[in-house]
């Protein structure tokens, strides 16, 4: 199982988690976006790390207090001559010779479109609950 397919098949987990960070900048003259998630104690803090980024869309409603995210997908995107899917709206024309990407998504009050050639889910391990060794 590749990558993205790892990340496809999780992106549900994300489902009521909150936007803690948001992380833009250049990693080997590639855009890259680290989004921190938040549960709280009961769940482990997530990172989705992208790279390569060919869009980003992130909207939220205005005020104070996070919302969390819902109906949190990711599909993976072959190369392609066809349209980008309807809710994207990248300038850029797609075509057969890009690579794979993978199209992350949420709905809700926060909405986030991200489409990138190399993404990473990075879930923390409670260092209490596992000594390093032990399984």
């Amino acid at each position: 199982m590749n990558a993205f397919e790892r990340i496809r098949i999780a992106a549900p987990l994300c489902d009521g988690y909150l936007i803690d960070r948001l992380a833009m900048s250049r990693v080997e003259e590639t855009d890259a976006l680290d989004i921190g998630l938040r549960w709280g104690p009961a769940k482990p803090d997530i990172v989705l790390s992208f790279q390569d980024a060919y869009y980003v869309e992130i909207g939220r409603l205005p005020g104070p207090g996070g919302e969390p995210l819902d109906n949190v997908t990711a599909t993976v995107l072959a190369p392609s001559d066809e349209p980008w899917p309807a809710p994207l709206r990248i300038d850029t024309v797609r075509s057969a010779g890009m690579p794979p990407l993978l199209w992350f998504h949420a709905e809700g009050p926060v909405q986030l479109n991200i489409v990138s050639a190399i993404a990473t889910a990075f879930i923390e391990v409670d260092a209490a609950a596992h000594t390093l060794g032990q399984g």
